[in-house]
């Protein structure tokens, strides 16, 4: 009997400790007009990029082509990093990570060689309806 209590014990223990949830992101709910003065760097054309609040560290959307938008939890996924992301303003494209120096994409927000994360970015879901970009948590 004890030896099946131990084993349950551990058991139990290994589900827990293997739990490779990331939980570094918020609740998002918000629409901007992208084409607008307001929001000079997502007018760069297919490089541009912008900050928003919300989320967990905030969100970062790219703009990947005129109507093709990307959004994205400002939280490293690096495991035990939990550093807030910026755009290296040298290249648009890459995301990085000031505390743990991973790289992301920030096309598809996939970790680059090299770096600490092996885990995409969380991704918001986005709608374009031509006028406003309606940015969400998928859920």
């Amino acid at each position: 009997m004890k030896r099946y209590l131990n084993i349950l014990l551990f058991s139990v223990f290994v589900m827990v400790s293997c739990n490779d949830d990331f939980t570094d992101y918020g609740y998002v709910n918000f629409y901007i007009e992208p084409d607008s003065t307001t929001y000079y760097n997502l007018n760069l054309g297919s490089r541009g990029w912008e900050y928003f609040e919300g989320g967990y560290r905030g969100v970062v959307v790219f703009r990947n082509s005129w109507s093709d938008f990307m959004a994205y939890e400002r939280s490293c996924t690096a495991e035990d990093c939990h550093g807030k992301l910026e755009v290296d303003t040298t290249n648009n494209v890459i995301i990085k990570c000031p505390k743990c120096n991973s790289q992301f994409l920030g096309y598809d927000g996939s970790p680059l060689a090299g770096s600490k994360a092996g885990r995409f970015l969380f991704a918001y879901c986005t709608f374009f309806d031509g006028e406003r970009l309606w940015v969400s948590s998928c859920n």
